[in-house]
């Protein structure tokens, strides 16, 4: 160990490693020096590797070493300190070398540091120099000032008078300069002024405005003076005293002071249409000081009130008026006011009333849209008083900064207060100036008190005007601070104008303004605060907006909660600028102009209509820049768009692919594209954009149980239950009374005759005790509805105090006699039964007890019957959602109908022996049969009826649908029953009933066709239409020219074929004449209006006669390309739109100008007849007369030919054969099958080679195949393809036969004249809608196609 240890010290002093070296290094005397000295900061890196070995052996340690030598201990420790401060010297070397160059560097940034240091100080030497001048100067300069002031101070008090009346002058001069300027245009401001208040009133602010403007121009034109910058502010009201009207209540905006100058200035009483109570509000605030009295024009004690305020001078409020006017108030709305003895006296009934002349009269309606007689009109000055949105907005804005900066507006309060008071006194200190200069005698100079009273009101004046300009500078950063709070009140506006429209959907959905601001300012406060004021704004405007939509939505049907989140989100894009008005208009009513214009564009594939392609194409001519060459690439592969959560394919016919679309468009643009390339997806697409934009919260339905509910009544705001057919909501009312523990205190009155008073009586006692009251089936007592009315507006001001715990709950189907007052400031929950079949499955088995379901003598059968039932009673429910396919008229079967049911069913299945006869007839025939009224629908129920409740059913492997998904479970009791019930699909299925998969396609389209018409109802038509250019007015216009141009303004007669004329040997017409005479008639007094009605809207429009009602019907029909009512009820039955409308009367009235010109066609266009029931007895009478038969025992046959007809080329043809006529081409073979006759052959219009004419009966076509095709091949009807919903049916030929028997395998398939099936019932039993019968073969039974709703159109829809 020795040896080693010498060995590593040999190594560092760099000698040889053997013994006898080592014993001479130890010999050395200066050995301790050399250690000690050891230059340890340079040891080669050789050197320490070889140390390494001895370092790391782990022997060489001072404590091993020790035991062996304690010199050598103390040599191992000097080797590993060697080599420690080796390998660290490594490490701390380089940075004590980066520590001497940064000393170095910081040495010479000191340096030059110091050097900067000495020149600042000779700057700031130099700068105090400067200092020292400049107080010098400021002294100086304050010296001169003090000078000044003293000076102007002498001058001041020399020449008190001259300085005093010197200001004055001033502004007198500048008053003369502009009373100057508008002395020379008071004539045409007078007349402009006059002109609005007599003329203006009624209007809404838009057309206001454009009247104001047209004048104004007229004005210039005619060289009559008028001011530059004309204003009816400032020629009818000033500043001070529109302010006064702004602390009253009235809303600041321009549109309501303008209503306010118009109620005010006219020499007619207002009569204010005030659908929000808002001038009613400023009305009572502004009168209040002088004892205004309020009275209703239902009143008994109206004229007593009247006469009070016209003895005394009061004014006087008649709210609630109706359309009609008191003929008592003639004398005072006429003011016929006449002397006599000296006193001004008025006729009031039989007494002669003091007249005094303080008297003032306001009216104010609730009516959003009074129809006012011409004879009303003359006597009043009617003020439409109906909130603008910006009015609105302004007023939310105070509601918003109220609750959140009360500082704020407090201090803009007490602002407006203190500007009004100001000028106020500022005004009677100048009044008061003008009279003592006025009156002043003598030398003014003498008149000591006139020169004191004249400094004394000029410093008055002055403090007052510096005070103003300090509160006018002060309400400027007020308003600004207010605007940040914008946002919120905006939304707010656009929310409430939203709710405002739905009462245009059902009446039942009204909301007062007042009831909106409690709803919008309760959830102000109680959102909580952030400090970031851009969160907190998205905080109030995200919360206001979902408490309206959910408070409002639970009073809302299912079927239209989609379509006020849609609007909602629609017009909040819409103040955003993300959807324009174009898009919204070309979503909503197309662009039929555009459509017209496109000529004949056949559509390239089979999966879209020749009408569906024209409107694909109008899309891209609306949106060139968005939609360029998109019809192509509809046929070049499939597109599909995202949508929220939802990928939507708009082609899913065409061959897969990708495409760039879907980044390409926005979502409304993408909307576009599904309404018009799928609509049937567009609901679906709604729900998604509204998801996707506005948030899922929006399309989810909003709770509407009782104890969610009950927080927000309270003892003046009653609760209403809407109700829908079928439902009740007395079971779950009931339940929550138990749970509230008011169930012995609730008294439940169904109303009806005589049961006001019982009504009235239970109110008042409830008053007093705390009680509960409903009141069901208010709709059943529309007499007293006032009454209640009165009752529940009278509650917060009743002499007797309304307990704490009274609550009122009202039930009521939708109706229109139901008090607005009520609806609008009550809260409101619809009750719909359930949807689907689940949960129509689900509520049934929760009304059975195991009891009635399990015990029973006929055990599984009993239970397969129960449940056949239920089962039953859930298909014909929810067959509603298909519309005409499901049931021609929609009824509403309740759940009394099913308890009926089962009732019947234990009472006759009691002795164990199921009468099956009884029960189906029963069943079928009188509890859900008695709901029915059309022949069809009955035969259609009886047949689902057997499914599902026959003894077929009974077997065990008896299934409800073909997939096997629906059936009677075998086995098991109440609670396995419910489990399968649990596990049934969430979605139906349409095999379930009975229908063909395109049933669902169906039921879309007309979801989407009556969320569209629904929508258009409910919107006020805009500047443009359909993306097309111009005004409103000139849209219609030239949409008017168009049609007088296309449409025919009669068939002539006088050129009839004489052959159609030409009576039998017996002295009889042929019958097809008659009925061609009849059509005729029909469609002239059709055209004769249309011209008639087409004439005067064009003079409407530019003014040349009255825009009637009538013709604004007219009007709004056109701009939503409708058909006009009035046309409606002279033509033919048609669910068509405008456009296609025009096109199918022109094909309608060239079939018969044809037939009456050349005679009868080969084929008869069964749809363009008026009456077609008219043309098959005609048919029927020919025949009998030909063979002699009575024709009470005709039947007709029917034989469909292989030949497919479209009146459409027929009539093409026939405009092809005119232009050749015309261009004198007559020598050149006629195209197509079609010709004229030659001569000497059968009488005929025209000639069809692929059709023969039979000899008995007549073939007909036009006809349309709803629910099924005809197969060609063989000849029988058979199901529709995918995706066909309506298809044609080829030529018919309808052939008389005496006592004919339908074959039994034959389809008698019921012929309607459209789509919608449901018409008037007539005494036949049958629709007005409803034409024939036709019996067809088919490839089903016939049970198959009664489920299916299979039928036949004589007419389709758009």
């Amino acid at each position: 160990m020795v040896q080693i240890v010498l060995e590593a010290v040999c190594i560092l002093l760099g000698a040889k490693t053997d013994w006898s070296t080592a014993k001479q290094i130890l010999s050395d005397s200066n050995f301790l020096k050399r250690l000690m000295e050891y230059d340890k900061e340079n040891i080669p890196e050789t050197v320490l590797k070889k140390i390494k070995k001895y370092v790391d052996d782990p022997k060489f340690v001072p404590e091993v070493v020790e035991k062996v030598s304690k010199a050598c201990k103390s040599m191992c420790l000097w080797v590993r300190a060697i080599d420690l401060f080796a390998r660290v010297f490594k490490e701390v070397e380089p940075k004590r070398q980066r520590l001497q160059g940064a000393e170095e560097e910081l040495a010479s940034v000191m340096a030059t540091l110091k050097e900067k240091q000495d020149r600042l100080a000779a700057v700031e030497a130099q700068i105090g120099e400067l200092q020292s001048l400049y107080d010098h100067s400021v002294a100086e300069k304050q010296s001169l000032e003090d000078k000044i002031a003293v000076t102007s101070a002498r001058l001041a008090r020399a020449s008190k008078l001259t300085s005093a009346l010197g200001d004055e002058g001033e502004r007198w001069a500048v008053n003369v300069e502009t009373l100057d300027g508008e002395l020379g245009t008071v004539v045409g401001n007078m007349f402009i002024g006059a002109a609005s208040v007599s003329y203006l009133g009624a209007f809404t602010s838009q057309f206001r405005d454009e009247l104001l403007q047209h004048w104004i121009e007229m004005c210039q034109l005619l060289a009559v003076p008028i001011g530059s910058n004309f204003s009816l502010q400032a020629v009818l009201a000033d500043p001070y005293q529109i302010r006064q009207w702004n602390a009253c209540g009235l809303p600041r905006d321009d549109v309501s002071t303008l209503n306010a100058i118009l109620s005010c200035r006219s020499r007619r009483w207002p009569l204010m249409i005030d659908p929000q109570d808002q001038a009613n509000q400023w009305i009572r605030r502004m009168e209040a000081m002088d004892g205004l009295k309020v009275a209703k024009m239902s009143d008994g004690q109206l004229l007593r009130v009247l006469e009070t305020c016209i003895r005394l001078g009061l004014p006087m409020l008649i709210e609630a008026v109706g359309e009609t006017l008191e003929a008592a108030l003639e004398p005072v709305l006429l003011r016929q006011t006449y002397l006599s003895g000296g006193r001004l006296l008025i006729k009031l009934g039989d007494s002669e009333v003091d007249y005094e002349k303080s008297f003032r009269m306001y009216m104010t309606t609730k009516l959003g849209n009074p129809h006012y007689l011409p004879e009303v009109c003359i006597k009043v000055t009617l003020v439409n008083f109906t909130v603008t949105q910006s009015g609105l907005e302004d007023q939310l804005l105070g509601d918003v900064v109220r609750l959140e900066e009360p500082k704020i507006e407090e201090t803009r309060n007490k602002l407006i207060v203190q500007i009004n008071a100001d000028k106020a006194q500022l005004r009677s200190i100048e009044d008061k100036i003008l009279y003592m200069l006025f009156t002043s005698e003598g030398n003014i100079l003498d008149n000591e008190q006139l020169i004191v009273t004249l400094n004394e009101s000029k410093i008055t004046s002055r403090d007052i005007s510096i005070r103003l300009t300090e509160a006018e500078s002060t309400e400027v950063k007020i308003s600004a601070a207010r605007e940040k709070y914008r946002p919120v009140a905006l939304r707010g506006s656009i929310v409430y104008f939203v709710i405002a429209q739905l009462a245009d959907v059902d009446a039942m959905y009204q909301y007062s303004l007042k009831y909106f601001n409690q709803i919008f300012n309760s959830h102000i406060e109680s959102t909580r605060k952030n400090p970031d004021l851009e969160e907190h704004l998205a905080n109030l405007i995200e919360n206001t907006t979902t408490a309206a939509y959910t408070d409002v939505a639970r009073g809302l049907f299912e079927k239209d909660k989609l379509i006020f989140s849609f609007v909602l989100c629609i017009d909040i894009m819409r103040q955003r600028g993300s959807v324009t008005d174009a898009q919204w208009n070309f979503l909503l009513r197309g662009a039929p102009h555009l459509v017209e214009g496109l000529g004949e564009q056949p559509s390239p594939v089979k999966w879209y209509s020749d009408g569906d392609w024209k409107g694909i194409l109008s899309l891209e001519l609306a949106f060139p820049d968005q939609f360029t060459h998109f019809a192509k690439a509809l046929t070049g592969g499939q597109i599909a768009v995202v949508i929220g959560n939802e990928t939507i394919t708009v082609n899913p016919e065409a061959a897969a692919g990708s495409s760039h679309w879907d980044a390409r468009l926005t979502s409304m643009e993408k909307l576009l594209a599904v309404r018009m390339a799928r609509q049937e997806q567009l609901a679906l697409a709604v729900t998604e954009f509204v998801r996707q934009n506005l948030g899922s919260v929006f399309i989810e339905r909003p709770a509407i149980d009782l104890p969610t509910l009950y927080p927000n009544i309270d003892r003046y705001t009653p609760l209403i239950f809407v109700l829908s057919q079928g439902t009740d909501p007395m079971g779950e009312f009931m339940g929550f009374t138990r749970d509230r523990e008011m169930e012995d205190r609730v008294a439940a009155i169904s109303l009806g005759q005589g049961q006001g008073p019982v009504a009235e009586k239970a109110i008042s006692d409830a008053i007093r005790t705390g009680d509960w009251v409903f009141l069901q089936n208010c709709h059943l007592s529309a007499s007293w509805m006032p009454c209640l009315e009165a009752i529940i507006k009278d509650l917060p001001e009743s002499t007797t105090p309304v307990h704490e715990s009274f609550r009122l709950f009202l039930s009521s189907m939708p109706a229109k006699a139901f008090p607005v007052e009520i609806l609008q400031n009550s809260v409101k929950v619809t009750n719909e039964p359930p949807r689907g079949l689940r949960n129509s499955l689900r509520q049934a088995f929760a009304a059975i007890t195991p009891e009635f379901f399990d015990d029973n003598v006929l055990e599984i059968s009993w239970r397969r019957m129960v449940f056949g039932l239920c089962f039953f009673h859930a298909v014909i429910q929810e067959r509603k959602k298909y519309g005409p396919l499901g049931w021609n008229i929609g009824y509403e079967f309740t759940t009394n109908d099913r308890d009926f049911a089962l009732d019947n069913l234990r009472l006759f299945c009691k002795d164990g022996v199921i009468p099956w006869e009884a029960l189906q007839y029963i069943t079928g025939e009188i509890t859900y049969g008695g709901r029915v009224t059309d022949n069809w629908d009955q035969r259609c129920l009886t047949t689902i009826l057997t499914d599902f409740f026959s003894p077929a059913a009974m077997d065990p492997d008896h299934k409800y649908s073909p997939s096997g998904i629906y059936y009677a479970p075998s086995e098991g009791g109440h609670q396995e029953y419910k489990q399968y019930v649990d596990n049934l699909p969430v979605s139906d299925s349409p095999e379930i009933f009975g229908m063909h998969v395109n049933a669902d396609v169906v039921s879309k389209v007309q979801e989407t066709y009556r969320l569209l018409t629904t929508i258009l109802s409910m919107q006020p038509w805009l500047a443009t239409s359909g993306g097309g250019e111009g005004s409103g007015d000139q849209f219609v216009y030239d949409l008017a020219e168009t049609m007088e141009g296309r449409i025919p303004v009669k068939i002539d007669m006088e050129v009839a074929h004489k052959k159609l004329f030409e009576l039998d040997d017996r002295g009889r017409m042929n019958s097809l004449t008659t009925v061609l005479v009849q059509e005729v008639d029909r469609y002239n007094r059709l055209l004769r209006v249309i011209h008639s009605t087409l004439a005067d809207l064009k003079r409407a429009i530019r003014g040349l006669v009255v825009m009637s009602e009538e013709l604004d019907r007219v009007y709004r029909a056109f701009v939503n390309n409708q058909v006009p009512a009035f046309w409606g009820k002279v033509g033919y039955l048609s669910v068509k739109s405008l456009g296609s409308w025009v096109t199918d009367l022109i094909m309608r009235v060239d079939a018969f100008a044809d037939w009456s010109r050349y005679g009868p066609p080969p084929s008869f266009w069964f749809s363009g007849f008026f009456f077609p029931q008219g043309f098959l007895t005609g048919i029927l009478q020919n025949f009998a007369r030909k063979h002699s038969l009575p024709i009470d025992q005709l039947r007709f046959q029917y034989e469909v030919q292989k030949v497919w007809r479209d009146q459409a080329d027929i009539m093409k043809w026939r405009q092809e054969m005119s232009s050749r006529d015309s261009a004198a081409a007559k020598d050149d073979p006629e195209p197509g099958p079609f010709h004229r006759p030659t001569s000497g052959k059968t009488f005929i219009s025209w000639v069809d080679d692929e059709l023969s004419v039979p000899e008995e009966g007549l073939l007909i076509h036009g006809l349309f195949i709803d629910a099924g095709r005809w197969d060609m091949d063989n000849m029988t009807l058979t199901d529709p393809l995918l995706g066909e919903l309506k298809a044609t049916l080829p030529v018919l030929h309808v052939l008389p036969a005496f006592e004919h028997v339908p074959n039994p395998t034959d389809y008698s398939c019921p012929t309607y004249r459209t789509p919608v099936r449901a018409g008037v019932l007539s005494t036949t039993g049958h629709s007005t809608n409803f034409v024939v019968d036709i019996q067809l073969p088919c490839d089903q039974p016939e049970e198959h196609w009664i489920t299916q709703g299979t039928a036949l159109l004589t007419l389709l829809q758009d």
